[in-house]
């Protein structure tokens, strides 16, 4: 088996070995230097105090064990803040190997009183290591990698922890006991020597803002875990672990130094349990994890240790003795080691990237130590009762008490998953509500929103017209001042102060705001009859129904848009525009009708079956519009959109596939593949976007904006976390075929790039079908009589679109938007010396450069002219014209003979409106084009 079969087996992704390699090594080490030490430790202090001590020296080791890792841990959490991540790191671990270097040499030197010292040297630095060895990891890898990778770590942990535990035995039988506590120190400072040669992962973002003091860093991590509710749970889910850990180890403890008196055998019996212990650990890790993890979550892993617990007490009420502690002692160790230690891991990756190490040096020092006392104390109390029965049932109890603990942290991690997207996104801002602007109760305010209303720019007459309707009390004079902007010359203004004073009327209806809306829709101005619509879906009952319903067949896209609008609010909404032309509306080729027509469905009972049948059978723009109509009845149509979503998922992928496979032929690029291979891109995100819209309409509706910009993010944490999100909120098969969707997008088995062509010449998509055909064409294929080579016109056509695509203004657009471009594009040649535009002429052409280059002049008010700036085909000119109602700033003159594509501004705008992704294309290159100035 080769390298790469061996990397794809272990779930390891290309790019990722190296630093898997070096994390996994760095488990491994640290793990059999516990394996030795903590053999050698229990072997020493079991075979020093004897049986008959036990039962009241083991509970103050507990205690001993709590407060010393109490205290290393708040002092690891003050260093976090204070001393870079890999020096730190590497400084205890080689400060761990030093001190136990020379509490053996006090061994030698006969210092017997050093073993509870040992001892709890050993346990405690095991604490810390793994705390490090948690922090490493969980700062190379992201939630989704975690929930990957983390049993592979663990399974390596494992490993090193059962090479460990067998060779104990047989080295203590050679040596002695102690000499497990040298290998434990070499091994130790082997790992800190891998730690500093560590790849380096991904970078994080530094914290700004000044010094933080001592308090302030030991309160970074209790701060993180008190505002979160997962993270409350985890910690008393900590402390109830604790209890039961050390619950489990003093009765197997007591009755192992009963059944082997000799330090030697005791050594080699517990290195032998632990190494049946590691190797199970492994095989679970490895083929048991993953799938648990993949079908139930990562939060199934965690809840498999509780229930552990509760049979093991329960079986120890019924019968004890050294052969049920062992079978207690191996299930507990290997579930911990083999499943639960990855999935508690794992929920560390809601917190913020930067906070991670923090909160997770406060969880193992306070809450788990804080548990490691109270287990002291509670043994205490109980060694000084009859027997160990009394151990049993408060293990069992608090068994219980930790697994409900634990499905209460199972219902949360999806939540926190969402409200960690929500930080590192602003997302109170994108989709939370406002509310009452502050401060509109006081006179001086108020007064300068009314003096805001003779302001001369129209937009900030209508903001303050919308506050003052949201102000409390308004006085006569407030009023009279905002009845005053009925006559504004703006429309939008008007509209505005017809809100705003029926939003603040006393009683009844407001006459005068009814006069203006009517004006509004009365009018033969498409903008002041928009702005009268939108005023009557503001306050339904200042407008007739008699006066919107005509405007529902306007010829202006917005005119009709804003009537939908309004319609949707009214009480007679269905008599006006009934559910068959909502539904109808939901094909109209202008997106602000059928977004209008969607919002108005969304709340129609019973549009659901007509949403659906538009979902299976409509245009693409169709179905994105009936699937935002549909969520709120979502829950009436679960299986349907499921299975609708499982077949927008299988198309993503086939198409991701085949994109994967064109890439590869043919071997150069041409502008046609290209194109090709874009629109396949194109087609898989909406495909992908679908699916996620319908697993977050049935699981969690209103995260949807927020799910499919964190997938979309650039942030590999916030990606991360969406899909472990989407998994843990939606339809889990659903959820596993997107997350392969979307996590596997190179895989390509078995399909050849002719044979990948060739199905895409035949695909339902007719923009994919013709590139296609094209580029099989000119690869030298004869084309058969249903697919044939596109004619002369169509040919041409497509040439405009491959020519406008090497735009930036235009690269991103779909091939329906670059069509209807390329249809109302004018084809134009410029002699060398003529002028394509001239300063201070009032036009709104946008010039796309087919051949040619340009030159860029402005001329001053004394006849100098200025050379600005050069352009050459493939880039544009004269986008401010479209942008402002202004007079051309410059001429731009053609260098040579120069063709180019002409566009009107009303064609570009509407795209500009339609695509965002237009939008911003052209900012990017406005942004460009002023910072090269």
């Amino acid at each position: 088996m080769d390298l790469a079969r061996v990397l794809r087996v272990l779930a390891v992704r290309p790019g990722e070995g190296r630093l898997v390699a070096g994390v996994a090594a760095m488990f491994a080490l640290l793990e059999g230097a516990r394996g030795f030490g903590e053999v050698a430790a229990d072997a020493l202090v079991l075979a020093r105090l004897g049986p008959d001590a036990l039962p009241t020296a083991l509970p103050y080791l507990f205690i001993g064990l709590g407060l010393t890792s109490f205290v290393l841990s708040l002092a690891y959490a003050v260093a976090l803040g204070r001393v870079a991540r890999t020096p730190l790191f590497v400084g205890i671990v080689t400060g761990i190997a030093a001190l136990l270097i020379a509490e053996r040499i006090g061994l030698v030197a006969g210092v017997s009183e050093l073993v509870p010292v040992i001892w709890l040297t050993v346990f405690a630095a095991s604490a810390i290591n793994l705390t490090i060895a948690w922090t490493v990891s969980g700062a190379a890898f992201d939630a989704r990698q975690a929930k990957r990778l983390f049993p592979l770590l663990t399974s390596a942990a494992i490993a090193g922890s059962f090479v460990g535990t067998l060779v104990a035995g047989p080295i203590a039988r050679l040596t002695s006991v102690e000499t497990l506590i040298v290998v434990q120190a070499v091994l130790l400072v082997a790992a800190a020597i891998l730690l500093t040669r560590l790849p380096r992962p991904r970078a994080r973002p530094a914290l700004a803002g000044p010094a933080r003091s001592v308090v302030g860093d030991l309160r970074t991590g209790f701060d993180a875990v008190a505002r979160s509710p997962l993270m409350r749970l985890v910690a008393l889910a900590y402390v109830l672990l604790a209890v039961l850990l050390f619950s489990v180890s003093f009765p197997f403890l007591l009755s192992a130094s009963r059944q082997f008196p000799d330090s030697v055998e005791l050594a080699t019996a517990l290195g032998l349990l632990s190494t049946a212990i590691t190797a199970t650990s492994f095989v679970l890790s490895l083929t048991v994890a993953n799938r648990l993890y993949a079908r139930l979550g990562v939060t199934a892993g965690a809840l498999a240790l509780p229930l552990i617990y509760v049979v093991g007490f329960a079986t120890w009420l019924l019968q004890f003795s050294f052969a049920t502690a062992a079978a207690f002692r191996f299930a507990q160790q290997a579930t911990q080691r083999g499943v639960s230690n990855a999935a508690w891991s794992a929920f560390y990756n809601v917190v913020p990237a930067e906070r991670r190490a923090q909160v997770l040096g406060f969880m193992d020092g306070v809450p788990g130590q804080a548990g490691t006392v109270l287990s002291g104390v509670l043994l205490l109390i109980a060694a000084n009762l009859r027997g160990l029965e009394p151990v049993f049932a408060l293990g069992l109890v608090t068994a219980v008490v930790a697994t409900v603990v634990v499905l209460g942290i199972r219902r949360r991690y999806a939540d926190s998953l969402l409200a960690a997207l929500r930080s590192g996104l602003a997302e109170q801002v994108l989709e939370g509500n406002p509310g009452l602007p502050a401060g509109l109760e006081r006179p001086d305010v108020r007064g300068a929103l009314v003096s805001a209303l003779d302001d001369p720019e129209p937009g900030l007459r209508r903001l303050a017209l919308s506050l003052l309707g949201q102000a409390p009390d308004l006085r006569p004079d407030e009023r009279q001042a905002i009845a005053a902007r009925l006559e504004d010359a703006s429309p939008a203004v008007r509209s505005a102060a017809a809100i705003s004073l029926a939003a603040t009327a006393e009683t009844g209806r407001d006459e005068a705001a009814a006069e203006a809306i009517a004006s509004l829709l009365e009018s033969q101005d498409p903008a002041e009859v928009v702005a009268g619509l939108e005023a009557a879906g503001r306050v339904p009952d200042c407008a007739a129904s008699d006066a919107i319903a005509p405007h529902l067949r306007s010829m202006v896209p917005g005119v009709r848009a804003a009537a939908i609008r309004a319609t949707s609010v009214r009480r007679d909404g269905e008599a006006l525009l009934p559910t068959d032309a909502l539904l109808a509306a939901l094909e109209d080729e202008v997106g602000a009708v059928r977004r209008a027509a969607a919002t108005a469905l969304a709340a129609r009972p019973g549009s659901a079956p007509g949403l659906m049948s538009i979902l299976a059978i409509g245009a693409p723009d169709a179905q994105d519009a009936a699937l935002a109509a549909i969520v709120p009845q979502a829950s009436e149509l679960h299986e349907e959109l499921l299975g609708w979503a499982h077949g927008q998922i299988d198309r993503a992928a086939d198409l991701h596939r085949a994109h994967n496979a064109l890439v590869a032929w043919p071997a150069e690029r041409t502008a046609v593949r290209d194109f090709l291979a874009d629109v396949i891109d194109q087609r898989a995100a909406r495909a992908e976007n679908r699916a996620i819209a319908t697993l977050v309409a049935v699981g969690a509706p209103k995260a949807g904006g927020l799910m499919r910009r964190s997938l979309r993010s650039r942030d590999p944490d916030a990606r991360a976390q969406a899909i472990e999100a989407l998994d843990s909120l939606g339809d889990r098969r659903l959820g596993r075929a997107l997350t392969a969707c979307l996590e596997a997008v190179s895989d390509r088995a078995g399909l050849e790039p002719r044979a990948a062509l060739d199905e895409l010449a035949q695909d339902e998509d007719t923009w994919i079908a013709t590139l296609a055909r094209r580029l099989r064409a000119r690869g030298g294929d004869t084309e058969d009589a249903e697919g044939g080579v596109p004619d002369e016109r169509s040919a041409g056509l497509l040439d405009i679109m491959l020519l406008l695509r090497r735009v930036p203004l235009f690269a991103g657009l779909e091939p329906e938007d670059l069509q209807r471009i390329a249809m109302v594009a004018i084809e134009r040649e410029y002699p060398a010396g003529t002028a394509l535009m001239r300063q201070g002429a009032v036009d709104d052409e946008l010039i796309v450069l087919a051949a040619g280059s340009v030159r860029v002049v402005q001329t001053s008010d004394g006849g100098e002219e200025r050379f600005i700036r050069r352009y050459s085909a493939g880039e544009h000119i004269g986008e401010l014209a479209i942008l402002r109602d202004q007079p051309r700033v410059a001429t731009v003159l053609a260098e040579d003979d120069v063709s180019g594509l002409v566009l009107g501004g009303d064609a570009l705008r509407a795209i500009l409106r339609e695509r965002p992704e237009a939008a911003m294309a052209m900012l990017a290159t406005l942004a460009e084009r002023i910072s090269t100035q």
